[in-house]
């Protein structure tokens, strides 16, 4: 633009062309003195925060009818745009032309088309609600006296298209829409070399800024401290983030100056370095990461609850609180939240904190489908537990015990059913202690080892089916414990204590139940173990469960009759070869009047060890395995039938379906549910799906393949069951993650600092993925700064 139209412009803005132009006309006088709050009142408005002022929220009306041509609405009217209210219904717009011939404005004449088929968006023009019409902005704010579209408006619908485009096309159109093009940029206004020196000056600190958000996001994803003993740059005590701050200096020279500017600058100088600007960045990429995770909650629909409780290193409790859900590719996710601390123990006090919880994250608990809890009785009593107290106010939130949990008490209890096992894991921890208790014993033994990779190990006293690298490591290291054992016994270097204590461990693991036990048990715990560590993934669905029980069940059977096979093992390996023979005084019993005493039963060593040790110790692992199995088989049962609709008739099919539909009433509509389902059958009698023909697999196969919006209600049900958790493995797994956030040097933690390193931490995938503008937006808008972002 020429300088005469500039000098035009800002003539128009400042002097008497802003006089009575309005649809309302008013005096200069009476534009500066109007009152925006008073002519907006009842309006829909359009807001902005002037950055070069310290005046309040600028707001103006969308509707042309309600326009005022003020200096402050046509600047902001060059700098942000005006709204083209191109989403209105256009009722108002009706125009009757004859008898049964109306016409509405509609989207179309927002957008010119060009020859090459093209379109190209009319910005410029702008639709009143209130008076029907549609208005040329630019045209109207420099009162364009020969278009209507600048004046009354324009509402020929018959002939707009060809309406628009002359205008589009005319001088005078051009000339307003390039002086309002003009007066936006910051080269045409009169402070644009303060806007420039701002503009600079937020460049710079944002800089800043990504460099401390990215040192924050490195630590903090890793789960890495971040204070020293000390906050000065160039000292050795400052701490993880200044350390890393420094390193990014010796190759960031921007960083390096600023740093050398402000880094030891003390209170009172913003440099955007220090611990209270790190801790409040902290706190804004943990609500961030939870915004996250919440949005694709509820994006999701469903969900299911986990949380379990752990002591800190204060003492305090901490129930962590997990939500599981399936992600809009098809993949069960399971996502950490918070700690809440000090809720109590009583199913009461955990029920209110989780409903509270859960109102607090905006969500539906009438969308809850599942939980899963540990056994105990406050969390899994059927009358007054956690699980009973949420049913009561969803039905539908089916309590699942924890898989990974039960597998672990199955093991529990079947060494509790025999004394000869329990000395068996005693015997164990013992021989362990009396060699780590001592370097001495610890290197014979290692002298004596053939392998170093597998040393002896302690018993866990939570995670009972990791005894299983207890059992192995012994089992390994069998002959060498027997050689230094014996060495140690015959040493007259040692002293009495020590040499008893190693007879009397050489006795007890000489024998051959010791050592039919060490088999036994190394067979069992290894295919508990395997099992556990399957169960814990967050892949696993209930339909995995019951299969893993089974099978474990199935391989207890077969193992009952396969005492001779571990017998012939435990030989080969034992310092006495036979078995204790019981010195008890054998008690008499009574004999009655139709029996002899010659029916009673003499027990060979070897048949009472297998009949009142072996046996019952299978039995009880095949009794636990059923009994906590059915827990699972009552929650499958209804959804089974869709992973073998290939070999059901469509009678059986109807009939399943009902059955599920009936469960799940308001989620899905039992027509359009079967319709689905006999087209599936089809479906899938010509495309294989996988090997592993499961439910999961089953909705894999429907989000890869795009078939959602054809199984709209098989997919619901589907994310119904895959969301449905069946273990309380990832509250455990955050529990690790309390144990480094808050150890004994940082014991005096906030709670709200504890609970966004910890999400910042577990959930680093998202905290990874993180925006910088993001981060420094926010930070810039929550918190009042010195300097401008």
């Amino acid at each position: 633009m020429e300088s005469a139209e500039k000098n035009d412009v800002i003539k128009l803005i400042d002097n008497s062309e802003l006089k009575s132009l309005s649809p309302m006309s008013k005096s200069k006088a009476d534009l500066n003195d109007v009152n925006v709050d008073e002519m907006c009142n009842g309006k829909n408005l359009m807001e902005v925060q002037d950055d070069n002022s310290t005046e309040e929220v600028q707001r103006f009306p969308t509707d042309p009818a309600d326009w005022l041509r003020t200096a402050s609405f046509i600047k902001f009217c060059a700098v942000h745009g005006v709204d083209q209210n191109n989403n209105d219904n256009f009722i108002q717009s009706k125009n009757q032309y004859s008898v049964g011939k109306v016409r509405f404005c509609n989207k179309t004449m927002f957008f010119s088309k060009l020859p090459n088929g093209e379109q190209i968006s009319r910005a410029w023009l702008v639709y009143s609600h209130k008076l029907g019409k549609v208005f040329c902005a630019p045209c109207w704010l420099f009162k364009n006296e020969s278009s209507n579209l600048a004046n009354d408006g324009f509402n020929d619908w018959k002939n707009a298209h060809k309406r628009l485009k002359e205008h589009e096309g005319s001088l005078n159109h051009k000339t307003c829409l390039l002086k309002l093009k003009d007066l936006g940029q910051e080269q045409g206004r009169l402070d644009s070399m303060l806007l420039v020196q701002i503009k600079h000056e937020k460049m710079y600190w944002r800089s800043v800024l990504e460099r401390v958000v990215s040192v924050i996001k490195t630590l903090a994803s890793r789960g890495l401290p971040f204070r020293g003993q000390e906050e000065i740059f160039g000292s050795s005590k400052n701490g993880n983030y200044m350390m890393l701050l420094e390193l990014l200096s010796e190759f960031d020279p921007f960083l390096a100056q600023h740093i050398s500017k402000y880094g030891n600058s003390g209170s009172g100088t913003t440099s955007y370095l220090s611990s209270t600007i790190c801790d409040e960045i902290i706190v804004l990429m943990a609500k961030k990461v939870k915004e996250v995770i919440i949005n694709e909650v509820k994006s999701r629909k469903y969900y299911s609850i986990v949380v379990d409780s752990t002591p800190d290193i204060t003492h305090s409790d901490q129930l962590a609180f997990i939500l599981r859900y399936v992600s809009d590719k098809g993949a069960p996710t399971e996502r950490f939240l918070e700690f809440i601390p000090k809720v109590g123990h009583k199913s009461l006090e955990i029920a209110e904190t989780v409903i509270m919880t859960i109102d607090n994250l905006k969500l539906n608990i009438s969308d809850c489908r599942g939980q899963s809890y540990d056994t105990a009785k406050n969390m899994s009593g059927c009358y007054n537990g956690l699980q009973a107290r949420i049913k009561n106010i969803n039905p539908l939130a089916f309590y699942i015990p924890c898989a990974a949990h039960s597998l672990n008490l199955v093991g529990s209890h079947a060494v509790e059913c025999c004394n000869e096992a329990a000395t068996f894991f005693g015997l164990m921890q013992n021989i362990y202690v009396f060699f780590s208790s001592s370097t001495h014993r610890w290197d014979l033994l290692n002298n004596n080892m053939v392998s170093k990779s597998r040393t002896l190990k302690a018993l866990s006293n939570t995670r009972w089916s990791s005894r299983d690298s207890a059992c192995l490591s012994l089992n390994e290291n069998w002959s060498a414990v027997l050689a230094t054992l014996t060495y140690i016994m015959d040493d007259d270097t040692e002293n009495n204590i020590t040499r008893n204590e190693a007879k009397g461990l050489m006795n007890k693991i000489s024998s051959l139940e010791t050592a039919i036990m060490s088999v036994v048990w190394g067979f069992l715990l290894s295919r508990l173990n395997v099992t556990s560590n399957k169960l814990q993934n967050v892949n696993i669905d209930c339909l995995d469960v019951l299969q893993f029980y089974d099978s474990l069940i199935r391989l207890i059977e077969q193992t009952r009759e396969n005492f001779d096979d571990f017998e012939t093992e435990a030989l080969a390996k034992a310092v006495r070869k036979n078995y204790k023979i019981t010195t008890t005084r054998k008690k008499k019993r009574k004999v009655f009047h139709d029996e002899s005493e010659s029916e009673d039963v003499n027990l060979s060593a070897r048949d009472s060890f297998k009949i009142h040790t072996f046996i019952p110790i299978l039995d009880k692992l095949k009794t636990e395995l059923e009994t906590r199995r059915h827990a699972y088989d009552i929650f499958c049962k209804p959804f089974t039938f869709l992973t073998k609709i290939k070999e059901l008739d469509n009678q059986e099919i109807r009939k399943s379906v009902k059955l599920l539909q009936n469960i799940y009433k308001n989620d899905v509509e039992f027509n359009d549910f079967i319709n689905e389902v006999l087209h599936l059958k089809a479906h899938v009698d010509v495309i294989s799906i996988g090997e592993k023909h499961n439910l999961l697999s089953l909705q894999t196969f429907l989000y890869e393949k795009d078939l959602t919006n054809i199984y709209p209600n098989i997919e619901i049900i589907l994310r119904i069951f895959t969301c449905t958790a069946v273990t309380n493995c990832s509250a455990e797994r955050s529990f690790s993650c309390l144990k480094r956030v808050k150890n004994y040097l940082r014991s005096t933690m906030t709670q709200q600092k504890v609970n966004s390193f910890a999400i910042l931490n577990i959930e680093n995938q998202i905290t990874r993925q993180l925006s910088f503008d993001d981060i420094i937006d926010n930070f810039a808008t929550d918190k009042s700064r010195r300097k401008m972002i």
